[in-house]
């Protein structure tokens, strides 16, 4: 008969080989960790009950647990280090063993950097875990999610279950066919007319004056002009205007010129995607057992305000169109369905998030680079002079200013690193490296658009790359902001009108600046986070108000 401790070793061998190695696990990661747990104390009580001291039992159950997790760990990294079919990519070893590497990595919220240093290291194709590949390669975006392309979405857009995200599913049919409801709310029609509909446009359009004759009263005249936080500012925005397009509902930031509780909640529980969006099962574990301990409360505070926001608005009757009201006509129409409250649920939540923290961010790192290159704010004035501000086709119309929003976004994406997708069964081929089936590949916007086989200077901020210097963009597949294909960014243009609607706005009156001891803003790129969005550190700006346009 074989000895206790050998049975415990062949038990972790065979839980590698038969169970953990194949499929997924990061929704079944707290049931794992129960079930673990339960066998040790049922080992402890057998033993207790063959007549062990409570030492005694203690002791063989701490040795028997011992030897099956030394034999699975073991045994899962001789595999991930020697046998598995990425071993032949480069990369950090650690890396490859486990994501916690990666996580460690990525503790203080600076991922974009992390895997900047590793492509710097390793190259354009690099094993950044033990089933993943992070491409840097201007033909990355089209891989992923080209015309042609059989990926699937990776384990991380997992993180609302048992919430269902129309935009953020992983079932390909059920996504195109939600898309369209998405599109339908979003359309470019949908937008002309909330930009003619004044119950709509004051989001947009009379915040601005706000901002100049309200939170920024102080910049009037020249000598009273101070500085001003520009970070929380454009939140205050975001996020109201957000209110306003998608409930009809005044959250009252700019107004009241502080935030919102919930959306202070929002915020902190966002964080959390920092450090643990490369290995979602640990927010997961989190998610199950601590729900109402340190950030992880403040994430179900969040769903929590979501859900409220959409429950305020199906009591409310409204004679003109919002984005909820299209969900909430699904809604009815299917609530026989159980699965729909569900749906209602992650969309709204999805409709939260990325309706105002990824707008935010754009606004802020756009402002930052106008005031470090004051010379680009004088062009755009220029050519604003002469239109409609407050019309948004003739906006999208103006090189330069298109070329800066350009510019600022290939530097400072508001998304720095997320995006992943699952390779089909056959592999993936690209530019002569084949990728095999079942990998996890990601494709970081941070590096991809300081490629040096992209962009001439990649580094530098030239707005005219974009229009009257085409040549130094030597691939333009490394440009896609918003995604492409069927799983590209739904809001874009609905997120293009608020950026150019606002630059627009106070460019026409303001003269941009940093503030006196900023050294150039250069908090901004030092302090910025990668938490899903990226977080830009402060940034403090002076705006001088132009005598023309008194």
């Amino acid at each position: 008969m074989l000895a206790p401790g050998a049975v415990a070793i062949i038990a972790g061998l065979l839980a590698h080989w038969l169970v953990f190695i194949h499929g997924e696990w990061h929704l079944k990661a707290p049931p794992v960790a129960v079930v673990h747990v339960l066998l040790g104390c049922l080992l402890y009580v057998n033993h207790l009950f063959g007549r062990g001291s409570l030492r005694a039992s203690l002791f063989q159950t701490i040795y028997l647990a011992t030897c099956y997790l030394s034999a699975l760990f073991t045994s899962i990294a001789v595999y991930r280090l020697i046998f598995h079919r990425l071993k032949h990519f480069p990369g950090p070893k650690l890396a490859a063993l486990s994501k916690l590497w990666h996580v460690w990595k990525c503790r203080d919220s600076r991922g974009h950097l992390v895997l900047q240093t590793w492509h710097e290291k390793y190259g354009e194709f690099v094993r950044t875990g033990p089933a993943e590949i992070t491409i840097f390669h201007p033909e990355a975006y089209e891989a992923m999610d080209g015309p042609d392309n059989r990926n699937t979405r990776s384990d991380w857009y997992d993180l609302l279950y048992p919430r269902i995200s129309s935009i953020f599913t992983r079932d390909r049919q059920l996504h195109h066919e939600r898309r369209k409801m998405w599109e339908q709310a979003l359309s470019r029609k949908c937008l002309d007319l909330m930009a003619h509909n004044k119950s709509k446009t004051d989001t947009l359009l009379q915040h601005c004056p706000s901002i100049i004759g309200g939170c920024w009263k102080s910049l009037v005249a020249l000598e009273q002009s101070r500085p001003v936080l520009v970070n929380d500012l454009m939140y205050f925005f975001a996020f109201d205007s957000m209110g306003d397009f998608a409930f009809s509902e005044d959250f009252g930031m700019m107004k009241n010129k502080k935030w919102h509780s919930s959306i202070a909640m929002l915020r902190s529980a966002l964080t959390l995607l920092g450090p643990f969006s490369p290995a979602i099962w640990i927010p997961r574990l989190g998610f199950a057992f601590i729900p109402s301990m340190w950030k992880v409360r403040h994430w179900f505070h969040m769903l929590a305000f979501c859900d409220q926001c959409m429950a305020r608005r199906m009591k409310k009757a409204l004679s003109d169109r919002d984005i909820a009201s299209w969900f909430i006509e699904d809604h009815i129409k299917h609530r026989s369905d159980p699965t729909r409250e569900r749906w209602l649920s992650g969309d709204t939540a999805t409709l939260v998030v990325a309706g105002s923290d990824t707008t935010a961010p754009s606004l802020t790192l756009l402002f930052y680079f106008l005031a470090r290159y004051p010379i680009h704010v004088e062009k755009i004035y220029e050519e604003i002079r002469g239109v409609d501000r407050e019309n948004p086709a003739a906006l999208a119309m103006l090189p330069h200013l298109t070329g800066t929003i350009n510019e600022a976004m290939r530097l400072l994406p508001a998304v720095l690193t997320f995006s992943s997708r699952v390779t089909p069964p056959e592999g993936l081929m690209i530019d002569g490296t084949f990728i095999p089936g079942n990998t996890k590949i990601c494709a970081p916007r941070y590096t991809i658009g300081r490629l040096e086989t992209a962009y001439v200077y990649p580094h530098e901020f030239i707005p005219e790359r974009w229009y009257s210097q085409p040549e130094l963009i030597r691939d333009k597949r490394a440009f896609a902001p918003f995604g492409v294909g069927r799983t590209s960014c739904v809001g874009r243009h609905l997120a293009l009108v608020q950026i150019r609607l606002i630059t627009a706005a106070l460019v026409f009156h303001y003269r941009v600046t940093f503030a006196s001891g900023e050294n150039n803003g250069e908090a901004v790129e030092r302090d910025m986070k990668d938490q899903l969005t990226a977080q830009p550190g402060a940034c403090r700006l002076v705006f001088q108000r132009r005598v023309q346009a008194m």
